[in-house]
């Protein structure tokens, strides 16, 4: 992990050995980011001696990150469209345009329009001995339907044993609604982590999609707790932020 070039990989190591909190904050998931944030699970799981969860985590990590991208660059998409996002017969025809124009240039042109409307997603890891949190927050909301929606492919992705048998069942989904969400938590499931422990929605007008990762049987999850979903505490963290990059 050593050999790993990445900005402000010192301050991590730093700031992970003493425990602290890390918030990173972007328009879009550029190859800085990814490797900010595989460096940081990395660095995270080597100091509590849960290395074997790298791919999983990071695979689940990287997933609602994307996730949340494409939602802010959607939501200026809506906008120039003159569409209502929170209109229900708006947000089809937006759909059914969006899908004609949808490309890896396409989001990298409207990721840089959102940082221009201040759409950001913010990514907060929060660890200590028992456990690891990370959540990830975007400006977009979810349209009630589409959250609903979710949770019910969350809840069936539950009754999968493994990822193959769930594959087999929704290959022939074109759209993929919900499909990334799903394999996020069957990775989850399949390191022994509980899938209500990964969550998706609305929290203070934001989408927010959390997992949970526990240490020990110590672990207490923020779920019913918190109604903010954020653990408020008087530790020092370090926000990493990468909003100015192109």
């Amino acid at each position: 992990m050593a050999d790993i070039k990445v900005p402000d990989s010192d301050q991590i190591l730093a700031g992970v050995a003493a425990g602290r909190k890390f918030v990173l904050v972007t328009h879009s998931l550029t190859n800085s980011v990814e490797k900010q944030i595989d460096f940081l699970i990395a660095t995270i799981l080597k100091k509590y001696d849960r290395e074997a969860l790298q791919a999983a985590l990071y695979s689940c990590v990287k997933e609602v990150v994307v996730n949340a991208t494409k939602a802010n660059a959607k939501r200026v998409f809506f906008e120039e469209q003159g569409l209502k996002f929170n209109d229900r017969d708006d947000y089809i025809e937006g759909m059914k345009r969006l899908k004609k124009l949808l490309s890896e240039s396409w989001i990298l042109e409207y990721g840089k329009k959102a940082k221009q409307r201040n759409m950001e997603v913010s990514i907060t890891f929060t660890h200590n001995v028992d456990g690891l949190r990370v959540e990830v927050k975007n400006d977009a909301d979810i349209l009630p339907t589409d959250e609903e929606r979710i949770r019910l492919k969350l809840a069936e992705g539950t009754t999968y044993d493994d990822l193959a048998a769930f594959y087999m069942k929704n290959a022939d989904n074109t759209e993929g609604e919900g499909l990334g969400l799903v394999m996020n938590l069957l990775l989850l499931k399949a390191e022994n982590i509980n899938p209500a422990l990964f969550r998706v929605g609305m929290v203070d007008g934001k989408s927010l999609a959390r997992i949970e990762i526990p240490f020990s049987e110590n672990f207490k999850s923020v779920r019913g707790i918190n109604p903010d979903g954020f653990v408020r505490d008087d530790e020092i963290g370090f926000e990493l932020d990468y909003r100015d990059e192109s």
